[in-house]
């Protein structure tokens, strides 16, 4: 097996825009469970694999997803931010099933703002709202902070969702503005 070439498709079909590198013990009707995706159309929007019988560890799949997973965006900075701010935003499958968007930035106190004490990343879907989590410093003087914005699995991620980055305030919950931002539409394969 150490010579087996990987089979990896050339492009994805709209609506399946995730990749799924397959693992030991992986089948398609296993894959097809965990995409909660028909089998005949999984297999469908895959003829890279002849026979769908056969799939080895390495292979790529295309799976449901509006926008190329794993992939990465940068955050921009938006108004006034100290020298050397900025981040990046992860989408990729989440460990428990569904997509999750990890954010990582280098900002400053979130003091430097205003009245604020706490850094929120939120993913925003046009028409539902937004899902968000407090972001952590690491030691570092700047810190980068970080999160993981877990989504519920009837969510897909799509090309309009924004992500923001914006200080707040853990006692009054009141937000301040937007520090970072970027759209979907920009995330890369990475």
């Amino acid at each position: 097996m150490a010579s087996q070439m990987y089979r990896i498709p050339v492009a994805c079909p709209t609506g399946f825009k995730g990749r799924y590198t397959v693992t030991p013990g992986d089948t398609m009707f296993i894959i097809a469970q965990i995409f909660r995706v028909p089998l005949d159309q999984l297999i469908n929007v895959n003829p890279h694999i002849i026979n769908p019988d056969i799939i080895y560890p390495g292979d790529v799949l295309c799976v449901p997803g509006l926008v190329t997973i794993p992939c990465c965006v940068i955050l921009k900075s938006q108004g006034r931010v100290p020298f050397a701010t900025g981040g990046v935003g992860f989408a990729n499958f989440g460990p428990r099933g569904g997509q999750v968007i990890n954010v990582m930035a280098t900002l400053p106190p979130p003091s430097y703002f205003g009245a604020y004490d706490i850094y929120i990343a939120t993913a925003f879907f046009r028409d539902i709202g937004g899902f968000g989590n407090q972001m952590f410093p690491s030691p570092e003087i700047p810190p980068t902070w970080a999160t993981r914005i877990e989504l519920p699995t009837a969510l897909t991620l799509s090309p309009d969702v924004q992500i923001v980055v914006q200080p707040s305030n853990s006692i009054t919950g009141i937000s301040g503005p937007m520090i970072l931002t970027a759209d979907l539409l920009e995330c890369n394969l990475c």
